[in-house]
């Protein structure tokens, strides 16, 4: 199967020039005119706040909670902060700077990186819900769906890995010396363009994959919104012109927020594997929380459809009563799997 990826993708890349030079220009301006400016600053902001001590004032107050609903130290809290506000992929840079420390084991940062992985809510209400939507309301009801999900996710995650696997008694190594802080600023400043490095080039390479299949997407019906699954962005634009009623936009768009696209994902494979950071669990619980965000979209809707207008008063208050049974079979099917999974061990 590598083999057969890499032939395919390296005759893609031979064969279709043009679109590949489209996408590589598209990545780059996606890279310098949204996320970047957005995520730039909270990583400079993670890596200051996990080198310089400033951990210690957030543990106090979240250790009760972090430790009772989801078996996390609280070490935990600066991920779960900023995983959870700061948009793709601080929470996994996050975590792994965290691990890198010394400040959580293996098997807390695999735990905190299942679900503390989110969209800003600067992204939710400005992309989601202006452009797509044209109301600043329906973005802010669809992030808080989204932390809800995500919340609900990391209950999953806490009971995912067995107190006696091999990562689970993995120690945790000796915290690193005090530096000044201009040691601190510079190394924060490395770190961060390396991640940002890292982010560019996920965009980049995927906004050429949704190049290349985009001839195969415009023959499906509705197909563009499939490429959300490749790229959150490019799919959540891809939205708006579709003859589809808003409500059903907006249950798609809440499940790509919380899926997070294949980008995304890659992205925190990359920032996490340098360290160690376990991601067996992360694609399912990424699943999941897409998931459970569109069912609670779509029941949102369905109990409540007057208000829908409310929140994206431009469109129709058409919902498909049928949507939320999808969803809830998904999730019944995940648990399913999940907790077969749990049982021999192997997440």
């Amino acid at each position: 199967m590598k083999l057969f990826l890499s032939l395919a993708l390296f005759a893609a890349f031979l064969l279709f020039p043009a679109a590949c030079a489209d996408g590589v220009r598209d990545g780059l301006a996606l890279a310098a005119g949204q996320a970047l400016p957005a995520l730039f600053p909270f990583f400079l902001a993670s890596g200051l706040l996990v080198r310089s001590g400033l951990v210690q004032a957030l543990t106090r107050p979240a250790a009760r909670p972090l430790a009772l609903l989801y078996r996390l130290p609280p070490a935990a809290a600066p991920a779960v902060i900023l995983g959870l506000t700061g948009g793709y992929p601080v929470g996994t840079a996050t975590t792994a700077d965290l691990l890198r420390q010394g400040a959580l084991s293996p098997s807390d940062a695999a735990r905190v990186n299942a679900f503390c992985n989110c969209a800003s809510p600067g992204f939710c209400i400005g992309l989601a819900g202006l452009s797509l939507f044209g109301s600043a309301r329906t973005g802010a009801v669809l992030y808080g769906i989204h932390l809800l999900s995500a919340l609900l996710t990391g209950l999953f995650a806490a009971r995912a890995a067995s107190p006696d696997s091999p990562i689970a008694r993995a120690p945790v190594s000796a915290p690193a010396q005090r530096q000044s802080f201009s040691a601190i600023f510079c190394a924060v400043v490395q770190q961060a363009a390396s991640t940002a490095l890292t982010v560019t080039a996920f965009l980049t390479v995927f906004c050429i994959l949704l190049h290349l299949i985009q001839p195969a997407l415009s023959l499906l019906p509705d197909g563009e919104a499939l490429s959300g699954l490749l790229e959150l962005t490019s799919g959540l634009d891809a939205l708006g012109p579709l003859p589809l009623p808003d409500g059903v936009k907006l249950t798609l768009a809440s499940f790509l927020l919380g899926f997070g696209g294949l980008a995304v994902q890659f992205q925190a494979r990359a920032l996490a594997e340098p360290v160690g950071l376990s991601m067996q669990c992360f694609a399912a619980c990424k699943l999941l929380h897409g998931a459970l965000a569109a069912a609670l979209t779509a029941l949102l809707f369905r109990i409540s459809p007057a208000s829908l207008p409310a929140f994206a008063p431009s469109g129709s208050v058409r919902m498909t009563h049928w949507l939320p049974l999808p969803f809830l079979i998904l999730l019944l099917l995940l648990f399913a799997i999940w907790s077969g999974k749990k049982a021999r061990n192997t997440i």
